[in-house]
């Protein structure tokens, strides 16, 4: 089986990190990716540790990015008993992409580099905010 995600969105809203005492880190933010002129798919998005230190340094509400990554579950009990769950991407490498603001572009994560071809495809009038 395989589960591999790739895309490239914008930040609806500044990214949160939370520390734990294991000390790691974990950074989570809501991607819009544009799937056509009318739709938009907003994907919850989290990273660890040296990932998620650099987003939160580097990315802010409007930023474009590319991420790789697995489409992982959370499963839980509501107060009623019920079983809920939630679809969310979790990030194995995260690449800024110019958006129009002045911050550090084209700063990789990780080592894997996707095709130069990425950032003809990125356009600033399919931002959905």
């Amino acid at each position: 089986m395989i589960n591999k995600f790739i895309g490239i969105g914008h930040l609806t809203k500044d990214p949160e990190t939370k520390s734990f005492e294991s000390s790691n880190t974990k950074c989570s933010f809501s991607l819009a990716i544009n799937n056509s002129k009318d739709e938009v798919l907003f994907l919850d998005t989290e990273c660890w540790n040296k990932t998620a230190d650099n987003c939160k340094k580097f990315l802010s509400k409007g930023s474009c990015v590319y991420v790789e990554g697995k489409i992982k579950v959370s499963k839980w009990e509501d107060k009623n008993g019920n079983s809920r769950q939630k679809f969310y991407l979790g990030a194995d490498l995260v690449r800024f992409l110019p958006s129009g603001k002045k911050e550090p572009t084209n700063v990789a994560i990780e080592n894997p580099q996707p095709s130069p071809t990425i950032q003809s495809i990125v356009e600033e009038e399919e931002m959905p905010f």
